[in-house]
């Protein structure tokens, strides 16, 4: 039956007949596999027997016995209230079978409908629990007539709710059945989250600009109208003459561009359901060779692997591996790219350019010499540092924004622009008046640009034995940000790198303008906030190599700068971690104590985050554990967060992060909501999402899929159509389906396409579809859309969203239903018919 459309109703079996004399008997058989018992072993199965329509039959007592003669119904109501109906319920054994017998009253004989659902099921999802329970509770006092009383709430049928009602639902807790009528809305079957895909263009790489652009469905079929697909790539409609249609593929072909590509399809299958898939793909049209050369210019002629990045996302890359000291990459897009070679004994070697230039050389660098001047905090200038000729400066600390660059906004550029004066240091005096709260010397660094192209320094330096990791503390500042050319071409890059000989690691932060995004900087200043980067090193004493860079990417104008607070040896002993409990919710925090038992007490910390890292913090702490002095090296917890204190997260969300000091950070990625092919992602507000988010972490789950959400009147209009048409049985069959399956909304859009198809065969009824479903699809409007499908509401009304449960573990399902039940207009657990939560948001 179709769970949503005005009254739900739980009926799993129908049978329709004629009455010709007063009394008839009908087969009931029930195996066992269609249903799960209550703890006696038993179901209790209300029947409803019902006049059909026109017909002169006045229904009377039901009898069900088992077939050798036992009679196993209850107390007969041969006047249901509503209609001309009688009812009975019947505690029947899964495994056996019955005969129903059916009489009527006052000698009347005519047409009639036997409906059977289990007794109790209030909120009509084919299975009696708690819920029912708190649904009847909620309607207790009401009675026929009043605007709430519910049929299915009224257990017994005897025209009010009330506690015999409970009491009955109480009797049948846990039956279930997974028998639903043969028919069914399409809509409500939705397509695997893996269904449609993009096939033939990666999301991660780079593609050719003359690729076709294919969207592949599995598990059912494309709509055979052209019409019904769509395609936009930027914002821009894709001509309906350039695409291709077969059952499983819909194609296009030059429609990519040199660069971002957003390519969305909306479209519907041979069913009715919509279609939706929206994703990010990158074309090019530049061949850039790589070549790789050592400290002294010669090709690296060992295996190095070469990586080449988008700075825009630098998820999108592609990588390969040369033992000839040159690569070459195909089609890459005309955008700033980051350029990372990696080599046997910790060799790195980074750079990035326009990738319009055709060619770039990465020197790959191996470890410089241990410096032995201590000057990490820079108390003693760049003493220490491999600063060559690149333009280096010292200036007093800056804990907040620094001063303006010096560059008034303006418009987007064009391809030339004028030369802007060279950035200057910050200055002392334009500090904000931050104490030094981390008690480092007060001195910064700065490597400034000046013409087009990178400018690089580095450091070598040993660590002392227990030392547990190095940390750098940076920002990044660029002119182009106040000058206006966010998201041009001219896209500044800086580069940050840790290295560790002895302990084999290396941390790095490489990312340009574009990458960082706008709300990473301070408009006026240009700059970034403090950022951190941590490197674990060898405790017995390392060899640590510092890498900086930062690049003049278009032109030598507008210049950019990296500034380094201070190079940290850290010495802390507590490593925490995070992770979702989907059985208890929440979180578990675990920790590790390194270098024998904690000498000094600590606390973790636990944050929301807009990314992995200590500086990536948003507010105030969400969660504290203190760890006391003397607690003993290796591993403790878990230490469980609970989910109810995970709700309320700031904008920007990305992580929640676990930190005892600036240098140790357990992080873990945020809940995430996904979307199915049938789901509209845009239909959904972001007050929803929030909500669903809230109630994920509260159930310790990690990600669900929204399985479907707003459907238009068309939509809604094409599946009626279609299941009216269906050419498995006659069309005065489908008809009295579709009417058994909707209320009086539905059914009055059934009666328009019974008047449009009056006299048409089956052919001539398929010849006029567009026709007849567009007065449907008018009927619906008449009747209010989310009368007929509470999906077909307006969306800036009501939010509907079916979340997939079969991603929760038991425990976790219940702790989201629990969590999310109180913030919702309507909740329906539709785990039996649709393995979905149905929300409704106002």
């Amino acid at each position: 039956m179709e769970h949503d459309h005005g009254e739900p109703t739980p009926v799993f079996a129908v049978r329709t007949g004629e009455l010709a004399r007063p009394e008839s008997v009908v087969a009931f058989d029930t195996l066992a596999d269609d249903y799960t018992t209550t703890a006696d072993g038993q179901v209790l199965v209300g029947f409803l027997l019902a006049a059909a329509e026109e017909s002169s039959l006045d229904p009377g007592v039901i009898h069900v016995r088992t077939r050798d003669g036992r009679n196993v119904s209850g107390p007969h109501r041969p006047e249901a209230p509503g209609q001309a109906s009688s009812f009975t319920i019947a505690t029947l054994s899964p495994g056996s079978g019955y005969d129903v017998t059916l009489r009527s009253q006052r000698g009347t004989t005519g047409a009639y409908q036997l409906s059977a659902f289990l007794a109790g099921d209030a909120n009509s999802d084919f299975q009696v629990n708690q819920d029912d329970l708190v649904a009847i509770d909620a309607l207790a006092g009401t009675a026929y007539g009043d605007p709430t009383y519910s049929p299915w709430a009224d257990a017994d049928r005897n025209g009010k709710i009330n506690a015999a009602d409970r009491q009955v639902a109480g009797k049948n807790l846990g039956a279930a059945t997974r028998l639903r009528l043969d028919v069914a809305n399409p809509l409500d079957e939705p397509l695997p989250a893996d269904a449609l895909t993009l096939d033939g263009l990666s999301p991660q790489g780079f593609n050719a600009v003359s690729a076709p652009a294919a969207f592949a469905l599995a598990g059912a079929e494309f709509h055979d109208d052209p019409a019904e697909a769509k395609l936009t790539v930027n914002g821009h409609a894709v001509p309906a003459d350039r695409i291709s249609l077969t059952p499983s593929r819909v194609t296009t072909s030059g429609a990519l561009v040199n660069g971002r590509n957003t390519i969305a399809f909306t479209g519907v299958d041979s069913i009715g359901r919509p279609l939706y898939h929206t994703t990010t793909v990158w074309a090019g049209v530049n061949n850039l060779r790589v070549d790789v050369v050592d400290q002294t210019g010669a090709p690296v002629t060992d295996e190095v692997t070469v990586r080449v990045s988008l700075t825009d996302d630098q998820d999108v890359h592609t990588e390969t591996t040369t033992s000839t000291g040159r690569a070459t990459f195909a089609n890459v897009p005309s955008r700033t790219v980051l350029v990372k070679a990696t080599a046997s004994g910790n060799r790195l070697g980074t750079v990035g350019l326009h990738a319009g230039q055709g060619s770039v050389r990465v020197t790959l660098l191996s470890f410089g010499q241990a410096s032995s001047i201590a000057n990490n905090d820079f108390s003693q200038g760049a003493a220490g540092w491999d600063i060559g000729s690149a333009p280096v400066s010292i200036a007093p600390h800056v804990e907040g924004i620094p001063g303006s660059a010096g560059v008034s906004a303006q418009a987007a550029p064009d391809e030339t622009r004028a030369e802007e004066p060279p950035m200057a240091p910050a200055k002392a005096e334009e500090s904000d008046g931050t104490p030094d709260a981390l008690a480092i010397v007060d001195n910064d660094l700065t490597l400034s640009t000046t013409v087009e192209g990178e400018q690089a320094i580095s450091r070598t330096f040993t660590t002392e034995p227990e030392v547990t990791a190095i940390r750098i503390r940076y920002r990044f500042i660029t002119s182009e940000v106040p000058g206006g050319y966010f998201g041009s071409q001219y896209n500044d890059y800086f580069r940050v790198a840790l290295r560790s000989q002895q302990g084999g690691g290396a941390n790095a932060e490489a990312n340009s303008m574009n990458g960082l995004g706008l709300g990473e900087f301070h408009y006026g200043s240009g700059a970034t906030g403090w950022r951190d980067l941590t490197l674990p090193v060898d405790q017995d004493g390392d060899t640590i190599q510092v890498d900086l860079g930062v690049a003049n990417v278009g032109d030598g104008a507008y210049d950019s700068q990296v500034v380094v607070d201070f190079v940290e040896e850290v010495r802390d002993q507590i490593s925490p971690t995070l992770a979702w409990n989907n059985t208890q919710g929440g979180l578990d925090l675990t920790y590790t104590v390194e270098n024998g038992e904690l000498e000094q007490a600590g606390r973790i910390d636990v944050y929301w985050a807009n990314g992995p890292g200590h500086a990536n913090r948003l507010g105030a702490p969400v969660f504290s554990h203190e760890v006391p002095a003397g607690t003993a090296e290796g591993s403790h917890g878990p230490v469980r967060i609970a989910g109810n204190l995970l709700a309320g997260d700031p904008a920007g969300v990305t992580h929640l992060v676990a930190t005892s000091s600036p240098s140790r950070v357990g992080a873990v990625a945020d809940v995430r909501v996904n979307f199915g092919p049938n789901a509209n992602a845009g239909a959904v507000r972001a007050a929803t999402i929030d909500i669903i988010k809230d109630s994920q972490r509260a159930a310790g789950q990690a990600a669900v899929t929204i399985s479907s959400t707003a459907r238009t009147p068309a939509d809604q209009a094409r599946a009626m159509f279609q299941n009216l048409t269906n050419a498995a049985r006659p069309i005065a069959t489908n008809v009295q389906n579709q009417l058994d399956l909707y209320a009086a909304a539905g059914d009055a859009v059934v009666n328009v396409f019974v008047a449009q198809t009056q006299g048409l065969n089956r052919q001539q009824i398929l010849a006029n579809g567009g026709a007849i479903r567009a007065a449907m699809e008018q009927e619906i409007n008449n009747q209010g859309p989310q009368n007929v499908s509470r999906h077909c509401a307006d969306p800036n009304v009501v939010n509907v969203a079916d979340i997939g449960a079969g991603a929760f573990t038991a425990a976790g399902g219940a702790l989201f239903v629990n969590a999310i039940r109180p913030r919702v207009t309507r909740f329906l657990d539709e785990r039996a018919s649709n393995n979905c939560y149905h929300i409704e948001v106002q």
